[in-house]
């Protein structure tokens, strides 16, 4: 019997395609006994593009829902107009949209998969309120993430993955202290939720690196050339960083070397899932934007 799981995307229609191969990845990379219950929060996806998202999923096990977020809520939360908007809070509601699961893996969709999520959804996490990978030592000399004094944990995890334990979210009743803590740090916010999810969460458990490999350890030939590795490898030993490359089950796009879904020539493997979608959602490559830019035909 299909083990069914839970995964939740956040996004709106400015990153369809990179959210789109997110998806397809997925779908794609997904055992045979394993089956996705793919909910999709966003707060302006029209009719039309829910249709040719779901499409993705068409002639398979796996299903696609869409849950309207009203971007009303995180009024007055700390954020930016540019890729950080109020999108980057939605993530915190999972527990209470999804009250039917007990624990959901929430992804950034700036991610490529590469691998099946059944291992990381059947972690035990009973006393942690999340599962994320560590990024950095939580000291005042962290390099690439700000530090809190109230941070209390050993290390800085990421929030660009997270396996949540919504049985645990709701009986600790987190979401007002964490929307308590964006007005109380408003001002020292460096990365918005993923500065909330350290600063406000006791006890984060840590996932292996594979599902979190940054693009630049992935694709770049010397690893050790890699910006972040300056404090990842104040986290893990280089036989673990390469073990994690080696087995990679998420590459995660973040950083200075930009999103392929804005490259004039995005890699290999990326390339691949853009042209395995339908022409409705490859609509925001390199060349349509050049196009709108500079009228160029």
């Amino acid at each position: 019997m299909s083990k069914v799981i839970p995964v939740v995307f956040c996004f709106d229609k400015r990153i369809l395609l990179g959210a789109s191969v997110a998806v397809k990845s997925l779908i794609d990379c997904a055992k045979e006994d394993t089956t996705y219950d793919i909910r999709i929060f966003h707060s302006d996806l029209d009719i039309k593009n829910q249709k040719n998202i779901t499409l993705l999923a068409e002639n398979t096990r796996h299903s696609i829902a869409f849950h309207y977020i009203n971007p009303e809520i995180f009024k007055g939360a700390p954020h930016n107009k540019k890729s950080w908007t109020e999108l980057v809070y939605y993530r915190l509601l999972v527990p209470e949209v999804l009250r039917e699961y007990d624990k959901v893996i929430y992804s950034d969709v700036d991610v490529l998969f590469k691998g099946d999520l059944s291992e990381l959804y059947n972690t035990n996490i009973d006393d942690y309120e999340f599962g994320a990978v560590r990024a950095e030592k939580n000291s005042p000399d962290a390099i690439g993430h700000q530090y809190f004094e109230e941070n209390k944990k050993d290390y800085i995890f990421w929030s660009g993955l997270l396996l949540i334990n919504c049985q645990r979210f709701r009986e600790e009743d987190l979401l007002p202290k964490l929307l308590s803590n964006a007005g109380k740090y408003s001002s020292k916010l460096k990365f918005f939720d993923l500065d909330l999810l350290n600063i406000t969460c006791e006890k984060m458990y840590a996932l292996p690196l594979k599902y979190c490999v940054l693009q630049s350890l992935f694709y770049l030939p010397d690893y050790k050339s890699a910006k972040e590795y300056s404090y990842l490898n104040k986290v893990y030993s280089d036989e673990e960083i390469q073990n994690s490359i080696k087995n990679v089950i998420i590459v995660h796009y973040a950083g200075k070397m930009g999103k392929p879904w804005r490259m004039k020539n995005p890699y290999p493997d990326y390339s691949e899932y853009i042209n395995k979608l339908p022409k409705e959602l490859r609509q925001y490559t390199f060349r349509d934007i050049r196009k709108k830019l500079f009228n160029r035909r």
